[in-house]
């Protein structure tokens, strides 16, 4: 079980990376005129960078603890990023899915926060399962 929980970690730490990376570049909401450190949100002016780090950072510790489930052979040092990379997916997931139901146009983002608050939760039950 740990193995599939650590294949999910890792696809999910992968998806949260490629996406911010693909919105920070293309999306015309960002206003990046300042530079990418001060970007703002053309909607309401709220600084990017705090949230981008939050969200790289997630990306970060759920592919190594991903990594260390699919290939680690025993527990290690590794270990304590499984824990807090799926506790970081189930907030980060169930925060950003306020501001997707605040606009209908970002719909089609409720689909990837869904799955993984919901993996993080079944993720995080299974493990305690054993």
């Amino acid at each position: 079980m740990s193995s599939l929980v650590g294949v999910f970690m890792l696809v999910m730490g992968a998806g949260i990376a490629g996406i911010w990376t693909v919105d920070i570049v293309r999306s015309p909401e960002v206003d990046r005129t300042h530079g990418i450190l001060r970007a703002r949100d053309r909607s309401n002016g709220s600084l990017l960078v705090l949230h981008w780090v939050a969200e790289y950072a997630t990306a970060l510790v759920l592919l190594a603890g991903g990594i260390g489930l699919v290939f680690a052979t025993a527990p290690g040092a590794w270990t304590w990023l499984v824990p807090i990379g799926l506790g970081a997916l189930a907030y980060t997931s169930l925060n950003s899915l306020g501001w997707v139901l605040a606009d209908r146009s970002r719909a089609t983002y409720a689909i990837p926060m869904a799955i993984g608050l919901i993996g993080a939760i079944a993720s995080i039950g299974l493990l305690v399962a054993g």
